[in-house]
């Protein structure tokens, strides 16, 4: 057996063999779930950090310059060694985070998601997905959260690389309790993943605390009766979901919004449910491009099983975005909860 194969099934096995324990420390209780909300995803992560620095000597957080903005200093301060700065050089950032995982250390990388996904791509599929290092990298600042700088700022395209590579997870908090919950998960037991995350609107969606498990959706809203319109969303962009399946309820269509906090693994039972109960339709929701995404990943699951009703893909354009704020360049591709609310009429009305 190869080191790398011998690496994988070991992981695979602290995964599977940790599950139950993983389970309990990745648990976000109400009380917690509160304080996180009043963050932003940047001061969840240094918070998340530092809490783990207490008690494992094996954290190791790489930073490529961004760490100064991440909430890092009590951290930094229980455990000075395990915070690794390599300057503005995303591609060493993957290799010595990749180097300190294989060496038994808890590893996170965290940087703008465009960066740690795209300029690092080679870096990740070597050493993330065909040597399966487990790194966690976290994505900040996803989707159009840095529209103002400009299309080469806003990761539009990261669950799609993410995807495409085996042995990554993919994971989409859809706010600040659940990226703590996944932080904690992927702490107690390491595999290589990918955490995305942004900043939109401030709702808490797990008021009532949550416990992050990968593969598997859990429904935020339902309306009276058996739904008509399902919306599968993933990420913050949840809350607009939710709010877009009340104002179409209170139109008269029933409606759920299931959240896929994993991209990958998906929840195929889930989206092999959406084919049965007589819905007239299904909606994906993502802050990210249209092309291979969450959307995506949902259609290529509900073509290859086959009977399942329309879809819908709502997201971001496939082209470049001109600078702008977040709310301006959500609002223009429609996915505001009115902008989701009357695409889904419109559709509905085609028949």
């Amino acid at each position: 057996m190869s080191s790398t194969d011998a690496r994988g099934e070991k992981n695979a096995a602290a995964v599977a063999g940790g599950t139950g324990v993983a389970a309990a420390a990745a648990r976000v209780s109400a009380e917690e779930s509160a304080h996180f909300s009043a963050m932003n995803p940047k001061q969840v992560f240094g918070e998340v950090m530092g809490e783990l620095a207490e008690r494992d000597g094996g954290l190791s957080v790489v930073v490529s310059d961004y760490g100064r903005r991440l909430n890092l200093d009590h951290m930094r301060k229980v455990l000075p060694e395990g915070f690794v700065q390599c300057g503005i050089a995303e591609q060493n950032q993957v290799e010595v985070a990749a180097a300190l995982a294989n060496e038994g250390l808890t590893t996170f990388a965290p940087s703008y998601a465009t960066f740690i996904t795209g300029r690092v791509y080679d870096q990740i599929r070597v050493n993330l997905g065909m040597m399966r290092s487990p790194v966690a990298l976290v994505g900040v600042s996803a989707g159009c959260e840095s529209g103002m700088l400009g299309a080469s700022h806003m990761a539009l395209e990261d669950v799609s690389l993410m995807r495409g590579v085996p042995n990554v997870e993919v994971f989409c908090p859809a706010d600040n309790a659940e990226l703590a919950s996944v932080l904690r998960l992927l702490a107690a037991a390491p595999r290589p993943a990918y955490v995305r995350t942004n900043t939109l609107d401030g709702v808490s969606l797990h008021p009532d605390g949550t416990t992050a498990v990968a593969g598997r959706a859990q429904r935020l809203f339902l309306s009276e009766g058996a739904p008509e319109v399902s919306l599968v969303a993933t990420g913050t962009i949840c809350s607009r979901a939710v709010e877009a399946a009340r104002l179409l309820a209170a139109d008269g269509v029933s409606a759920e919004v299931l959240e896929m906090l994993t991209v990958k693994p998906l929840d195929v039972a889930a989206v092999d449910a959406l084919a049965a109960g007589g819905r007239k339709l299904v909606v994906t929701v993502e802050e990210h491009s249209v092309v291979g995404g969450l959307g995506a990943a949902v259609a290529e699951r509900m073509s290859a099983r086959g009977g399942a009703p329309a879809l819908l893909r709502l997201g971001m354009p496939d082209a470049y975005q001109n600078a702008d704020s977040q709310a301006a360049l959500l609002e223009r591709a429609g996915l505001t909860s009115e902008g989701i609310a009357a695409r889904v009429r419109e559709r509905l009305a085609r028949g």
